[in-house]
């Protein structure tokens, strides 16, 4: 069974005790500290730390999205969506850059996909 968990977290690390001391708390609680070499670790059940990443994950991506619509917004669109796929593949052919980067790019690639806002003119 451990050896699932392990191949779902991705880890392949398994350590079996023994014998142990508990020396205060009770072994029911959801989240233990375990001081290992002087060292504190961190132990939780495995749908916990799975249910974590998933949420880690989901946030990265939340994120990852509100960087984006940001960011391609303020360069003012005429289709939002043209240019967000434009976006991506140009970020996974360089995934070093930013966003920031990658949008100004494609706004200086491709300025039929921007309205051409010249404020200079209008004031």
């Amino acid at each position: 069974m451990v050896e699932k968990i392990a191949k779902k977290i991705g880890k392949n690390t398994i350590v079996r005790c023994k014998e142990f001391e508990l020396i205060e708390g009770n072994l029911n609680n959801d989240i233990w500290l375990l001081e290992i070499n002087n060292e504190i670790r961190v132990a939780l059940k495995a749908e916990e730390y799975l249910k974590e990443m998933e949420l880690l994950k989901k946030s990265l991506k939340e994120n990852f999205e509100l960087k984006l619509e940001k960011a391609i917004l303020s360069e003012f669109p005429i289709d939002y969506d043209d240019v967000k796929a434009v976006v991506l593949e140009e970020m996974k052919k360089d995934k070093d850059a930013s966003i920031d980067e990658v949008v100004n790019r494609v706004k200086l690639e491709h300025p039929n996909l921007f309205y051409n806002l010249e404020l200079d003119k209008i004031f």
